[in-house]
């Protein structure tokens, strides 16, 4: 997680709205047939589904629901990508066009990450031509109101300052549904569009692929699939992001099936324990 993100979720643990929250995350991880990834020989680019455009283009058009339906749904990829790249890194994989700029130059790049004792990590990306490419997409997939309701004391007895009446106090709260799918995959030839960067400004400078290569396989070798989804009451798409990116790519290469995957945030997010989803 980056250091403005951390930032941002240090004052949301002052407002106490998001640090000791327990989160449980259902994923679905499985192995593909292409050859496993390698810390050493491979290079690995993240990209972001050409989608990312039209939501950029929306958040800058005149509509009024413009950061609704653009900017919004536009963060949740750009932040699942750069946690991505985050987590890769912090598992001793090397990366190409890391960053919130990153261009497609091939040029190495420094990178920084929290660990999970707090303590700012760096290291410097390979650079050069990627072998490898994480196909990484995010989505929100639902939205809805829930209410909570607490009891609150009403009044007391003015002698000794027992409760004597209690209401009921309602809290009405917007929850949001976020999916993340992960597939790290090896280009099937040559001149194959993964190795082509579309990036511009309408992709925030992203390396893009095309929406299509998310279902048709024919143009990779898939490594490795995962997807994760989360709900929460939470309003910050990297804080969303870390905590999707964190359990799809936990243990890996070795968290395989179907899990689910808790965790608590307090304030660095800390996997607890691990289980079967039934």
């Amino acid at each position: 997680m980056r250091l403005y993100s951390l930032a941002s979720l240090m004052m949301m643990c002052l407002s106490l709205t998001a640090c000791t929250d327990k989160f449980y995350i259902p994923i679905w991880n499985e192995k593909g047939t292409a050859k496993p990834l390698s810390k050493t020989d491979d290079v690995i680019r993240v990209v972001v589904p050409e989608r990312l455009t039209k939501y950029i283009a929306k958040a800058r058009s005149n509509d009024p629901d413009g950061y609704e339906n653009g900017k919004k749904l536009a963060d949740y990829i750009a932040m699942a990508k750069l946690n991505t790249e985050d987590r890769l890194q912090n598992l001793n994989y090397q990366l190409t066009d890391t960053g919130p700029h990153s261009g497609g130059d091939g040029k190495p790049k420094k990178i920084d990450w929290i660990d999970s004792q707090g303590n700012t990590q760096y290291a410097m990306t390979h650079g050069g031509k990627p072998t490898v490419f994480a196909l990484v997409d995010s989505r929100l997939v639902n939205t809805y109101t829930q209410r909570f309701i607490s009891n609150e004391p009403y009044s007391s007895d003015p002698s000794t300052g027992a409760t004597t009446m209690w209401t009921n106090h309602v809290d009405e709260v917007t929850m949001n549904k976020v999916a993340i799918g992960i597939k790290l995959v090896r280009p099937i030839g040559e001149d194959n569009p993964l190795y082509q960067c579309n990036n511009s400004s309408l992709s925030i400078n992203f390396c893009t692929f095309p929406d299509s290569y998310w279902l048709d396989t024919s143009h990779y070798e898939t490594i490795f699939y995962g997807v994760g989804t989360m709900t929460t009451s939470a309003s910050d798409p990297d804080y969303i992001e870390n905590h999707l990116v964190s359990s799809v790519l936990y243990q890996y290469p070795n968290l395989l099936g179907k899990k689910r995957v808790i965790q608590i945030s307090q304030p660095f997010f800390q996997v607890t324990k691990v289980t079967n989803d039934k």
